[in-house]
This record gives structure tokens, sequence and C-alpha cells, in this order.
């Protein structure tokens, strides 16, 4: 099995990689449409992606793994360079939680091993500072093959999911699982905000996009990590991820308070970035208008998992969320 680099994602095609995607039940995050728009124009930026192919003797493509060069700083670093910027190699980009290694076939040590190496080979080639793999799940068979090789593999923030097949069938049926406080407090603000007019919609994301959504996501992510969610490559993102993305929009008197961007793939729905604003009249909370919106949007897709991306942990775990461990394995030169 060769291992060869490329520089973009349509001269593998997209019929070739959406193949091994389906393969794979990998994340939306690693969608021909995702990845091309990320290439084009990165959420952190300057980026430059590559992506690592395996094919077999006949050149079927088996394995593969985009990664990108880019200019940033490490955002589990700690101590007092941590807000120093480096020139990393990194997979997947820091906006997914979800990294894989995509493969037909088992992921064996022999497999991974081979693309550890290869990527390491890139970022000597680049003079990367860090590189590795971020955001993978960390009892998955990815950090497992990567521990067995010797890789420093450790573990970072959860992200957080609901499972819904298999568990509660409703909102409701979920709701009763977890403390009064908190499902009162849910349900209180829902009833306030209904009484107040609030208008709650969730439609297709290049219908629903506007610079309120791309400025709420801004101003919010701007409290912890400014510049997380430029406008225009996130409206771009959204534009070409067409149906495989919608927005939940929670509106009073014309103005938008909460909203959500929402993507889909073959077995999940993401609720995976937005943003809130809270005026000071108020007397009910547009986050928790906006959750009880995520929580029904996400039993009514008929998908099995609703995923809610990483922070805010005290918030997701009263509500009934479970975490879901990750881990990185990098490199420092």
């Amino acid at each position: 099995m060769k291992i060869t680099v490329t520089q973009s994602i349509a001269s593998v095609g997209r019929e070739t990689w959406t193949a091994l995607v389906d393969a794979c039940n990998a994340p939306v995050f690693y969608s021909y449409d995702f990845l091309k728009s990320v290439e084009n124009l990165p959420l952190t930026f300057p980026s430059t992606a590559y992506y690592l192919l395996a094919h077999n003797e006949h050149g079927h493509l088996k394995a593969a793994l985009p990664v990108y060069l880019q200019k940033t700083r490490d955002p589990f670093a700690t101590g007092p360079n941590a807000d120093a910027v480096l020139d990393a190699l990194v997979g997947h980009v820091w906006h997914c939680y979800d990294t894989r290694l995509l493969s037909r076939g088992p992921l064996d040590a022999w497999l991974v091993e081979r693309f550890w190496q290869a990527l390491g080979e890139l970022a000597a080639e680049h003079r990367a500072q860090l590189w590795g793999l971020v955001s993978m799940p960390a009892r998955e068979p990815l950090a497992q093959q990567l521990r067995a090789i010797g890789a420093p593999v450790e573990e970072t923030v959860p992200r957080y999911r609901l499972p819904i097949a298999g568990g509660p069938a409703t909102v409701d049926e979920h709701l009763a699982t977890i403390g009064r406080s908190s499902r009162r407090s849910l349900r209180l603000y829902a009833r306030r905000a209904e009484r107040a007019g609030a208008k709650i919609t969730l439609e297709t994301g290049r219908d629903a996009l506007d610079q309120d959504v791309l400025e709420l996501c801004l101003a919010t992510a701007d409290k912890h990590a400014p510049g997380y969610y430029p406008p225009e490559r996130l409206g771009a993102l959204i534009e070409r991820l067409g149906e495989s993305c919608r927005i939940l929009r929670v509106e009073l008197d014309g103005t938008l308070l909460a909203t959500s961007i929402c993507m889909y793939d073959q077995t999940r729905m993401h609720a995976w970035a937005g943003g809130c604003h809270y005026p000071e009249q108020l007397n009910w909370s547009p986050q928790y208008v906006l959750f009880a919106a995520e929580l029904a949007a996400g039993f009514a897709s008929g998908l099995p998992v609703l995923e809610c991306g990483r922070r805010n942990d005290g918030f997701k775990t009263r509500y009934g969320l479970r975490a879901y461990p990750l881990a990185r394995a990098v490199q420092r030169v």
C-alpha cells in the first residue's frame, strides 16, 4: 500500500471520496463539501490542506487522512508560552471534534503506523513545530492503535452527545431522566418565550443564513477564542454544505437572540456552532430556549445520535448529555 500526498480533494474526485466516507460512516466533517470549503476558505487561516492517500496495487483508494498546515496557537497548551503562534500540521481542523483515519478495512496498528510515519515526514518537510492528530475519540481504534505504536496520546476536553436510538423516544421522555430543577427551568423558559411571541425556525442553512447569524456566532466565540468563526468563511461553508446544514433561529420582534448551525450526516445531527444574545429585559434565557429547540430537532431528525460539541460542561451534564472523551497525539519539534 503506497501513501501519496495531494493538496486538492478535487484530484481525488467527489465520487471516490464520498464512497470512502460512506464506507467508514465518517462524520460530516469528512464530507467532500466540508473539506472542499475549508480547503478553499479555511476557518483557521493561513492554512494549507494536505490529503494523505493510501491506494492498493490496483490503484483503489483504501484509506485517507486530511491534515492542515497552519499558523495557529495550540488550544491545549498551558504555561508561559501557551499563546505562542506555531507552524502546526494537524488533523482535523480545530472545529472538528471527531478526527478519523478513513479506512475501508480494519484500522490496525500497521496501517496507523504507516500514516503516522507519513505525517511525520510531511511535517519535517515543512518544518512544522507541532504535528499530529487532535480531537480523536479517546476509546476508539485510532487512538488505541496510536498508543499501540508508541505515539504520545493524551486525553483533552470531551465532547457531549445524546444517544437517541435505544433511549427515550421524545424530548419529554429524555427530560424525565434529568434533575427536577433543571427540567422545570427549561420548560419555564420555553413557556415564557412562547408567551413573549418568540419565533423558532429550523431551515436549510443557505435559506436561513444572514449577517446576524454570522455576527452572533463570531461574537459568542470571541469571548473565549477571538476570530474562531470568521464570518465570510463560515458563510461560505454553510452555503457549500447545502442540505447537510440547517440553521435554528430564535427571534423576538425581528431580532435574532440565539442561533445554532446544525449539520447532518448518515447517523448524527450535530448542533455544531452558534451563539446567544441576552437582552436585560427578558425574563427567559435564549440559551435554554435554543437548547430545547436543538433537542426537539435532534429527536425529529430520526437520526440515532445528537452531537452537541465541546465546552459548557456543567450545563450539558445537567441536561443529560453524555461526555465522550477525546484525545490527541502530537509531537513538538
